[in-house]
């Protein structure tokens, strides 16, 4: 299992971050969310477009693979 760090941007835009990156809010309006358990056979592709349609709580940024892939 690893983790895979995005970035969604203020204008909607989410890419990968990276790896060393802080979670949460950055400098700018973009913000850094930590996707924890991702299988081996998923790719940060796979994950982006997985986040894309979820929902994330308020102030919580770090998310559980198995969350997104409802």
């Amino acid at each position: 299992m690893a983790s895979i760090m995005i970035k969604k941007a203020g204008e909607g835009l989410v890419s990968q971050a990276h790896r060393s990156a802080d979670v949460g809010p950055t400098s700018g309006s973009s913000v850094v969310y930590e996707i924890q358990n991702v299988p081996g056979g998923v790719s940060v592709d796979d994950v982006i477009a997985a986040f894309k349609t979820y929902q994330p709580a308020d102030k919580v940024y770090e998310i559980d693979w198995s969350a997104l892939s409802k």
